[in-house]
């Protein structure tokens, strides 16, 4: 009898789960585009764009997986959360990091950082948006002096 209970419990446990949505945070959807210096950044391709959580403006979630993007030839990128379209609400520092190889006859020598060193760095980045449902067009857009 005890058995029978347990595994209605746990059965209506999960149902509660599952009808709530406790697949983890909604995403909301950010894409923006990647400009140096209010230029197109056309050699930013296949760079990416990291969101982390901004602790010190009250962000203190954890993801298994970080929002990051790839940006494409047009210097655009679009969020995704651990492979699904969009990134969580809440403010957020953004690293932006485009590398090339060190000797361009050779693709696996050692990486060099085509952006500013500051800002491809969580750490040090002075980048800082917040994702929220609505936003304004240009947004998630992000200008880099270098």
């Amino acid at each position: 009898m005890n058995w029978l209970r347990l595994s209605l419990c746990v059965a209506l446990s999960l149902a509660v789960c599952l009808a709530a949505g406790c697949g983890g945070p909604s995403l909301v959807p950010v894409e923006g585009k990647v400009s140096v210096k209010d230029k197109p950044a056309d050699f930013a391709k296949g760079g990416t764009v990291t969101y982390h959580p901004d602790v010190e403006a009250g962000n203190k979630q954890t993801y298994p997986q970080l929002p990051v993007g790839t940006i494409d030839e047009n210097g655009k990128y679009t969020l995704s959360t651990g492979g699904k379209p969009g990134a969580p609400a809440g403010a957020y520092k953004v690293a932006v990091r485009v590398t090339a190889p060190s000797n361009p006859k050779d693709p696996y020598s050692v990486p060099v950082n085509l952006t500013d060193k500051m800002n491809s760095d969580a750490a040090t980045t002075t980048i800082k948006k917040e994702v929220k449902a609505g936003a304004a067009a240009g947004a998630y857009d992000v200008n880099l002096d270098k």
